[in-house]
């Protein structure tokens, strides 16, 4: 079972200052690691962190509308995730 990198009612609140300060972190400072309150290490990426379970249409959009808020700004810098395209096989 996957895990977020913090409880849900945690997230629900203070997901957009953790998403600044990995940003800062990242960009400023050069500070890939994330610590969780488990002690568990998580690379501070959206794409590769959260992105890895969490579906852009699913929790950004659906969240957003739901609590009225504009589109994150993630996606001025971010290419935005293309839905995965089914690959058949042969």
């Amino acid at each position: 079972v996957k895990q977020c990198v913090a409880p849900a009612a945690v997230m629900r609140s203070e997901h957009m200052r953790m998403l600044v300060s990995w940003r800062e972190d990242v960009v400023r400072h050069g500070d890939r690691r994330y610590t969780a309150f488990d002690g568990k290490v998580y690379e501070k990426s959206l794409a590769r962190t959260c992105l890895g379970c969490h579906n852009k249409e699913q929790f950004c959009n659906r969240c957003h509308t739901y609590a009225g808020v504009s589109e994150p700004y993630c996606w001025n810098c971010h290419n935005e995730p293309q839905p995965s395209i089914a690959r058949s096989t042969p």
